[in-house]
Parts: C-alpha cells; structure tokens; sequence
C-alpha cells in the first residue's frame, strides 16, 4: 500500500510540474521584437462620428476616438491631444480639445521588453467639431497655439510683475517692475521684455522662449472651479452660486516642469511658482497671482502678480 501511495504522490507531483511549465512556454512564444506592419494591421485609431452642434443633421469627425490592439503581442499606449491611455482598448476617449489636424502616437514595448526604434507610430485624425471642451483650451491655446508675452499697457510704462494684497488688489500695487527693467534679475535672464510663453493644445504644453535664445518647456493645467472670493468675504472658495461681484479668482493655473515668465518665489527663496491664482482670462490678456503662503496666507497679505498679453 505504501508503494502504491508513494507512486501516486510521484505521479501528482510530476503533473504539477508540468501544468507549472507551460507559462514560461507562452512567454518564450511572446518574445522577439514585432513589426511596423504588425501595429498598422492589429492597431486601430478610430475617430468617433457624431452630429454636429454647428451644422445639426450632419455627421462630423469628433475629438472623440477609440483605441485598440486586439491581437498585437506587445504592450501599447496611446499618446494624444492632452493624455495618454494604456491599454488594449477604449471604447471612447475625448482625445483632443481643438479641432484640425491632430495626431494619435501608439508606443510599442516588445515582449522581451525592448523598444523599437521606429515607435511611437503616427495615426493621423482629422477633427472636424470638439465636442465639450472646456472653454478654457480656446483661450489659453487659441485654435491649437498660441503666444503670450507681458502686458505693459497701451503706453508700455504698466506695472507687468510685482506684489500687492491678497484677495484684494488685481495687480501690481506695493513694488513692480515694468517692461524696461523686468527680467533683469539674475535667475530670471532672457525673460524680459519681448520674451513670449507658447500655449501648446498638443500634448499640454508651455515653452517658454527667452531673448538670450535659450527655452524652457513644461505642461500645464488648470482647473475653474476653484475660485477665490475677495478679502474679508467667506468662506475663502467660492461656488457656482457666489455673486460674481466678490470674485477675486475665477480658477487654478498648474504647470510642470516649466513657469511663466519670471515665475520665481521672489522673498521665498526666489524657487520656481507652479500653482497660480487666475484672475483674469480672455483672449486677449492673462492676470496671474501667487500669494506667498499659499491658501493659507491672510486678506490683504503678500501676494504676487503676472501681467500678460497675447501676441498679435
């Protein structure tokens, strides 16, 4: 009996053994790297069609598209617009927040986790209408880019970057510099008059292009529905019911990586700004702010501004 038990136990442990290998014989079968015409037969980058707002009736290439790579034995990521996806497949994603000719990246990793030299592949989309996009994209970025430089005022001699009260002034009102002297700081070269900041739709992007002929690029985001009532009004952040007349900021500007012009700490150790108050967007001008502690800093206390304007 013992015999037979023994031979049993043999006999399960060399079932097991061999369940336990065929595993690694599917990851043996997903190595070598695989081929452009591999992605452009198993990928699929598909726009979404959908009726126009402008021209009811009428069938339009949205900002919307889906993804896939059923079958392909890699790893994809689909880089667009303003965001990347990971994955296989996506039913619906809103790709881009501008119309035109736009443009879907598809990253491949290869099984044995190497990267081909011919990847990322371009997969062209032609959007006709953007469905929901916060208006917000327009103004910063215009019909995809778009250039900001200081705002002196109609005779240049305004105040374009300096401090006041927070929650108060909207502008430069205790110490400023104007076009003739801004960027003259040490840590700031180049970002003075005539320097300009480039709003790119395509992938989120700020450069910044100084007069010293050297750039600087990042990303940005932002986000509207944190608003700021002005000093001595609470609570602090304002909702959508808030009477407009005691705004003070209408929303959050985020950047990475990158500043605006002259986005310094000045009095905190002069290290980059990346969280701003916005207190004025349109098309045609930009009114930053930071104050010095943060949300925390009190009515009327340090508060720095940046004045810009787009370039014609």
């Amino acid at each position: 009996m013992k015999n037979i038990l023994r031979i049993f136990s043999i006999a399960v442990i060399g079932m097991m053994a061999l369940v336990s290998c065929e595993p690694i014989e599917n990851r043996q079968e997903m190595t070598g790297s695989v081929t452009k015409e591999e992605v452009m037969k198993y990928v699929k980058v598909i726009p979404i069609q959908l009726e126009s707002l402008e021209k009811p009736g009428t069938m339009v290439t949205s900002n919307y598209v889906s993804f896939r790579s059923d079958g392909l034995r890699a790893l994809t990521s689909f880089t667009y617009g303003v965001g990347t996806f990971a994955g296989t497949f996506a039913d619906s994603v809103q790709a881009f927040v501008v119309a035109g000719e736009q443009a879907v990246w598809v990253n491949i990793l290869n099984p044995d986790g190497t990267v081909p030299s011919w990847s990322p592949v371009e997969f062209p989309v032609d959007v006709q209408e953007a469905f929901n996009v916060d208006p917000e994209w327009a103004l910063f970025c215009g019909t995809g880019e778009k250039t900001w430089t200081w705002n002196g005022g109609e005779d240049g001699n305004a105040l374009v970057w300096g401090n006041g009260g927070y929650r108060d002034n909207r502008q430069p009102s205790w110490w400023g510099r104007t076009l003739a002297d801004i960027g003259t700081e040490t840590n700031a070269e180049g970002e003075g008059k005539d320097a300009v900041m480039v709003f790119s739709a395509n992938g989120a992007t700020l450069t910044k292009i100084r007069t010293n002929n050297t750039t600087q690029a990042g990303t940005f985001s932002f986000d509207m529905s944190k608003r700021k009532t002005s000093a001595g009004n609470s609570p602090l952040w304002a909702d959508e019911s808030t009477d407009p007349a005691i705004l003070w900021s209408i929303g959050k500007f985020y950047t990475s990586n990158v500043t605006v012009l002259v986005g310094k700490m000045q009095n905190k150790g002069e290290g980059p700004v990346n969280d701003y108050d916005i207190l004025k967007l349109t098309e045609d001008e930009i009114v930053l702010a930071w104050p010095e502690e943060g949300d925390n800093t009190g009515d009327w206390g340090g508060c720095w501004y940046w004045m810009f304007k787009a370039v014609e």
